[in-house]
């Protein structure tokens, strides 16, 4: 996904709302992160940081959780694709006079 289109994202606990997670602060020097119990003990954190001088932006999906280990990665990756197309579209829907990165109008 292109994570440069999350720079668009001004309110936090507004897209985590948006997609039934929350806000949380993970503490590796990201802009904002927010995150979804997936399942009873399976958390996905979703973590950007904007674009800098020396970096692109980028979006890192993580995961935890005590019952982890009895997801099979499959489904994660299309939980993780499910919520990142929610993310775009949160971006899309709250930017609508902007002229957004092409992958907003895909999903």
């Amino acid at each position: 996904m292109r994570a440069a289109a999350l720079e668009y994202v001004t309110d936090t606990a507004a897209l985590a709302e948006y997609f039934g997670g929350f806000v949380e602060k993970v503490g590796i020097g990201e802009d904002w992160a927010v995150a979804k119990e997936l399942f009873p003990g399976v958390i996905i954190h979703f973590v950007f940081n904007r674009a800098d001088t020396e970096f692109p932006a980028r979006l890192q999906a993580l995961y935890s959780g005590e019952r982890i280990k009895l997801i099979h990665g499959d489904e994660l990756a299309t939980m993780t694709i499910s919520l990142a197309n929610q993310l775009l579209r949160y971006v899309r829907e709250k930017n609508p006079d902007k002229k957004l990165p092409e992958v907003c109008y895909k999903v």
